[in-house]
């Protein structure tokens, strides 16, 4: 084999003018076949492969499709506009695909990557590209060499405009959820993926301006952003409901004491005392014992003791002043309370062991407990 020099005799080419006429106004070849005609030097291939750098095509990133069409850039309608690339091979920079009848190489391209690339394209299809004209590049070879008429490859160099104009997806477990005053919150807890056409799994932050502790509805909005610079968000509505009025809570009962029976009892004192206690910090024994310490009966016990200070009554007998008993305050534990006539008792033992005003009707009903006098 000689070096390749001015004497050398290459196989036939057609002329770089012929290829420069052939160039429509975008900077693709034409889609007419060009005439081989005489031998280009290497700086005319050099040239000729210039040819196709000054107008970039315009790619998505990501998208397979694209191969299709840089390929149609260069053989035009030589390619079915049904056909489908299939990857073959990629190693770093270089992506081998099938594409109908050729096997397209991509070299130094990055189809993910959103930016501006000169590539080189090669085409290969057995005993084809030669024939149908196109310009061999990397074939130049001895004069005895049959390789252009039998598995030819072609290459050309192109510049390409990648971009990436879509934005991740954000997923989220739920659009909207309720939670009541207290409970505990993670917006973390709503966040599924955010997931890119392109870069895959993505970052992303939250914002959150919820407060459990303080009824009202709230937003949690999660962004995020691919290595393009395109931004997404997503959100996720919460509702803070008012904590309900808890179930009485009741511990430590004792017994100690008795009641002799002789005291006589007024209603309105110890109803009286029993409102003096609203807002302090008490189990519900403590209030009944307070509020019948006001009219002179010195009795503590456990909520059952109260019901010997005294009869039973129905609810139409009962007057204020009158012990309330529960066997189930609400929460599976016995409880007391002082009737305020109508539907109202003062509790202690409520929320936080707080003494408040509520309702008569809850847990296994009332029983109403008229002191004797």
């Amino acid at each position: 084999m000689t070096g390749k020099n001015d004497n050398v005799n290459y196989k036939p080419m057609f002329l770089l003018s012929a290829m420069f006429m052939g160039i429509i106004g975008s900077g693709f070849m034409s889609k007419e076949e060009l005439p081989i005609q005489g031998t280009p030097s290497l700086l005319q291939q050099k040239q000729a492969m210039n040819l196709f750098v000054d107008h970039p095509v315009k790619i998505k990133a990501g998208d397979i499709a694209s191969v299709h069409k840089i390929a149609s850039v260069i053989l035009g309608d030589k390619i079915s506009p049904m056909t489908t690339a299939e990857l073959i091979s990629k190693k770093g920079l270089t992506s081998v695909y099938q594409l109908g009848d050729y096997e397209v190489t991509l070299e130094n391209f990055n189809l993910k990557k959103s930016a501006q690339q000169d590539i080189f394209v090669s085409f290969r299809k057995a005993d084809a590209i030669a024939k149908e004209g196109h310009l061999v590049l990397n074939a130049v070879s001895e004069e005895n060499d049959t390789s252009l008429t039998n598995d030819v490859v072609s290459t050309y160099r192109l510049k390409v405009a990648v971009s990436d104009n879509t934005a991740p997806v954000i997923k989220v477990t739920q659009k909207k959820d309720t939670i009541t005053e207290g409970d505990d919150f993670n917006a973390e807890d709503y966040f599924k993926s955010a997931i890119d056409d392109v870069d895959g799994k993505v970052e992303h932050t939250t914002v959150s301006d919820v407060d459990n502790e303080t009824p009202g509805v709230y937003t949690v909005t999660y962004h995020a952003k691919d290595n393009a610079g395109n931004k997404t968000k997503a959100s996720v509505k919460i509702t803070v409901e008012e904590k309900p009025e808890e179930e009485l809570s009741f511990e430590g009962y004792y017994y100690s004491g008795e009641y002799d029976g002789e005291v006589s009892v007024n209603g309105n004192a110890v109803v009286n005392a029993a409102l003096a206690q609203i807002g302090r910090s008490q189990d519900c024994t403590m209030l009944v014992t307070n509020s019948l310490a006001a009219v002179g009966i010195n009795f503590h016990s456990a909520p059952a003791g109260y019901m010997r200070l005294g009869k039973v009554v129905s609810a139409a007998e009962a007057q204020p002043g009158d012990i309330i008993y529960y066997a189930d305050g609400g929460i599976g534990v016995p409880h007391v309370a002082i009737y305020l006539g109508g539907n109202e008792a003062v509790h202690g033992g409520w929320t936080g062991d707080t003494t408040v005003v509520n309702r008569v009707y809850g847990g296994s009903g009332p029983v109403f407990i008229h002191i004797s006098e």
